[in-house]
């Protein structure tokens, strides 16, 4: 089968993420199983993405040009939550669609071009650049990296609601996701999950080691929504009393203000040599397997790697009650604990893990347990069968009228 997955809403070249690196992998699983596949982006940088692509994999970047494109009226951006929704709907149908469908033109010629059998385009966006009259004669599969509360923020308008209608499939990451979803969106919802890597048990972290000093460690982009600064901050009320203990921060920055205002915090609370910002990692289950504490104070989440790598190598997490997705993944009590979204009380359930060892050892074991259902072979068979069927209804719709 002839498959075209397409990034354009997010650059992927030389950048690291959730999205890049599931939008590499299942790239190389469906080539492997014998498919023609296009991976497909619109990045102004030059080069290649970040994770290992297949040789067989057709890398395509429709743009490369090494500028990055200004979109006009950009001063609209700030003002956006203020615009009343009239407003919104005249900026849908004047600016923001027809300068989407602008970016979507080498698309849609590459579409036509290939002739795949089916298009999986990775965000709102990027399904909204491809719409034209006549509709391409293909099947598509709309993915939806994240959480349901950002499917309906994307689509804040009555003209999006109407656009996003006219694709028939769209894949969510969790079965919580599908009610609110619903509410805009009336074709058919597929969930299927990310992949979790599977480690074997001799692989796992030696919670049980005695070390000199023990890492609570989080994984993930600095920026404002993560909240590395509470993590920080309830660190903060306990590093007297846990003098082993220290946290270690991976992930780029999003906006060096933000970076700027955690290094002010760290030095405000005397941690410099208590909390370090680590920087970018290539190679997460290293860092987790020497981890004892994996924690993850974000707010929003659609279905967190970091977090299920933690947990299949045996490390115990703590989030927050309220995120969507992490408060399925960790099951409180079971595999981790969560939390209310205030540093007290973060402190309060991060407090239980550093005082026993013993508990980090057995939570950690059924979070690693836990993470089979998500095993690569498992995961991909799922999408395979739903672009098979989904091509097939098409052709037999095609082949009825």
């Amino acid at each position: 089968m002839k498959i075209i997955q397409y990034i354009g809403a997010i650059g992927v070249i030389n950048a690291i993420g959730g999205a890049k690196r599931v939008f590499c992998e299942k790239a190389n699983a469906l080539v492997a199983r014998g498919h023609e596949v296009y991976a497909v982006c619109n990045d102004f940088r030059v080069g290649r993405p970040s994770y290992p692509l297949d040789d067989r994999v057709h890398f395509v970047n429709l743009d490369g040009s090494g500028r990055r494109r200004i979109k006009p009226l950009t001063w609209i951006k700030g003002i956006r939550p203020f615009i009343p929704r009239a407003g919104k709907e005249m900026l849908e149908r004047y600016v923001d669609g027809p300068m989407n469908q602008r970016k979507g033109e080498p698309l849609v010629q590459f579409i036509r071009d290939v002739q795949p059998d089916v298009v999986i385009p990775y965000f709102v966006e990027d399904y909204l650049s491809m719409l034209r009259r006549p509709m391409l004669d293909v099947p598509i599969i709309l993915m939806h990296h994240n959480s349901a509360g950002d499917f309906v923020k994307s689509i804040n308008t009555r003209e999006k609601a109407k656009k996003i209608n006219t694709c028939s499939h769209l894949q969510v990451l969790q079965h919580s996701f599908v009610p609110e979803i619903q509410q805009i969106y009336h074709g058919a919802i597929h969930v299927i999950p990310n992949t979790v890597p599977q480690v074997e048990e001799k692989d796992l972290a030696d919670l049980a080691a005695e070390k000199p000093q023990k890492a609570i460690v989080m994984i993930s982009r600095l920026e404002p929504g993560k909240q590395q600064h509470m993590l920080i901050q309830t660190f903060g009320r306990l590093a007297k009393d846990y003098p082993e203990w220290k946290v270690e921060l991976y992930g780029p920055p999003s906006k060096q203000k933000y970076l700027q205002q955690l290094k002010k915090l760290i030095a405000t609370l005397d941690l410099a040599d208590r909390v370090e910002l680590m920087g970018t990692t290539d190679r997460p289950l290293k860092i987790l397997r020497q981890a004892d504490i994996f924690a993850l104070p974000s707010v929003s989440e659609g279905f967190s790697l970091a977090l299920t790598e933690a947990m299949t190598v045996g490390v115990p997490c703590i989030g927050l009650k309220t995120t969507p997705s992490v408060n399925e993944l960790i099951v409180d009590g079971v595999n981790g604990f969560l939390a209310d979204n205030t540093s007290e009380d973060f402190a309060d359930k991060l407090k239980i893990l550093l005082d026993d060892q013993n508990l980090r050892v057995t939570l950690g074991r059924t979070g690693h347990e836990m993470m089979q259902q998500y095993a690569p072979e498992k995961i991909w068979d799922q999408w395979e069968a739903l672009i098979t069927r989904v091509v097939q209804e098409y052709q037999q719709r095609k082949t009825a009228s």
